[in-house]
């Protein structure tokens, strides 16, 4: 299991991020990129923080939150060697590093309520890529 994070969010995700910070547990280890209230912020901007810092330190793996998932997935997927997916359930969180070998997840603070939202965390943390020629394969194919 990986108890690294690199968080970041925009403002209509601070709340959510604040939540996991203080309740992921002591076990594991969050470097927070930002943002750091609620004032208007441009997503993209913390996206690329933390898609970088991944990047360079594989013993982490990124959460970026905003309203919906969907624009923080986005801007981390242009950064070659991420793999972000926008994820609102369990199954996914877990589908999406075991088939995809997805380094970042990217939560919508509007659609994922926070409880869940921890254990999605969780679950995306403790998933491990399945070595199968079949995934392996698959993932080459959209690596830039």
């Amino acid at each position: 299991m990986i108890t690294n994070v690199a968080i970041a969010s925009d403002h209509a995700g601070y709340k959510l991020k604040r939540f996991l910070i203080d309740n992921l547990g002591e076990e594991i280890t969050i470097k927070d990129f930002g943002t750091h209230s609620e004032e208007s912020c441009d997503f993209p901007d913390f996206a690329s923080k933390v898609s970088d810092f991944i990047l360079k330190n594989d013993d982490y793996k990124g959460v970026l939150i905003c309203g919906s998932g969907v624009g923080m997935s986005i801007a981390a997927n242009k950064t070659s060697g991420i793999r972000a997916a926008n994820i609102s359930d369990i199954d996914t969180a877990v589908q999406s590093v075991e088939h995809n070998n997805a380094n970042v997840i990217c939560i919508g603070s509007d659609n994922v309520e926070r409880d869940l939202s921890k254990e999605i965390v969780i679950k995306f943390l403790s998933s491990q890529f399945i070595e199968e020629d079949k995934y392996i394969r698959r993932v080459k194919k959209f690596e830039n």
